[in-house]
C-alpha cells in the first residue's frame, strides 16, 4: 500500500496538511539537543524520510539513520536526500518491530505519523514500544509527532469529517490510489486520544517528559524518555 503511494506521497501531505506538516516536523527536530558528534538518531517509519531529513541538516555531522519497511518510500527519501546534498543520512529497510541495532544504542528514536501503523493492534504497538526502549540508552529519547483528537467537540468533528470525507478524496485526486488514504483516513478516527497515547507509551517503561499540541490537539509532539 505505501509503496503504491510513494510517488505522489510528500506533494500529498503538503496539500492535505495545508503545508503545515513541515512546520510540525521542524518541531520535532528542533526537539533534539546532542550533546556530542557521537550522539546516534534513529527515525523510524521514516517513509520520504521528511523528518530525518531536517534532522540531518540540523546535526550534519552526525549520521542520522533512516529506517522503513517500504522500499519505494526508501527510494524517493534518497532521491530527496541526494537533491538536498545530505550525506549524513544511512537509509535502512527493515521492520522496526525487529531491529538490527544493539541495545542501547541510540540517543534519539523519532517517528512522525507512523506511529499509528505500529498500533493496528495492541500486541504489535507493544512490541514495537518494547523494540524502540531496547534500542535506546538509558536517558535517551523517544519523540513522537502523530494525530490526535482536538479536545473541543466542535473542533473535533470537523477533525473527523475532515479525516473521513476530505483526506481520501484529495488523495485518490491526487495519487490515482485511493487506497492508502482511504487507511489514512480511517487511521486517524481509530488512533488514540492524547491520554491513551500517553498510557500506551509509558506502559512500555518510558516517561512522559513534555507533549506539545498544535491545530487544537490535532497533532501532537510527544518527548517521552528512557
Amino acid at each position: 500500500m505505501f509503496n503504491s503511494a510513494a510517488a505522489s506521497y510528500i506533494r500529498a501531505n503538503k496539500i492535505i496538511t495545508f503545508g503545515q506538516d513541515e512546520k510540525w516536523r521542524q518541531a520535532a527536530a528542533d526537539s533534539i539537543e546532542v550533546k556530542s558528534d557521537n550522539d546516534k538518531i534513529l527515525d523510524i517509519c521514516t517513509g520520504t524520510a521528511d523528518l530525518a531529513l531536517k534532522i540531518a541538516r540540523k546535526f550534519p555531522r552526525l549520521k542520522i539513520y533512516a529506517l522503513d519497511y517500504s522500499p519505494d518510500m526508501l527510494a524517493v527519501a534518497g532521491k530527496m536526500a541526494a537533491r538536498y546534498g545530505l550525506h549524513n543520512i544511512i537509509f535502512k529497510e527493515g521492520d522496526c518491530l525487529n531491529m538490527e541495532f544493539d541495545s542501547d544504542y541510540f540517543d534519539y528514536v523519532t517517528i512522525s505519523f507512523g506511529f499509528r501503523n505500529l498500533s493496528y493492534s495492541r500486541d504489535n504497538l507493544t512490541n514495537a514500544l518494547k523494540e524502540v526502549y531496547r534500542i535506546l540508552k538509558k536517558g535517551g529519547r523517544f519523540i513522537i509527532i502523530e494525530t490526535s483528537h482536538p479536545l473541543n467537540r466542535f473542533l473535533r468533528g470537523i477533525f473527523h469529517f475532515y479525516a473521513a470525507r476530505i483526506i481520501p478524496l484529495l488523495g485518490e485526486i491526487l495519487s490515482g490510489e485511493p487506497m492508502p488514504y482511504a487507511y489514512l483516513g480511517s487511521s486517524i478516527l481509530r488512533f488514540f486520544n492524547r491520554d491513551e497515547l500517553i498510557r500506551a507509551v509509558e506502559s512500555t517503561g518510558f516517561k512522559k517528559e513534555r507533549i506539545r499540541p498544535f491545530m487544537f490537539g490535532a497533532i501532537l509532539l510527544c518527548v517521552f524518555q528512557k
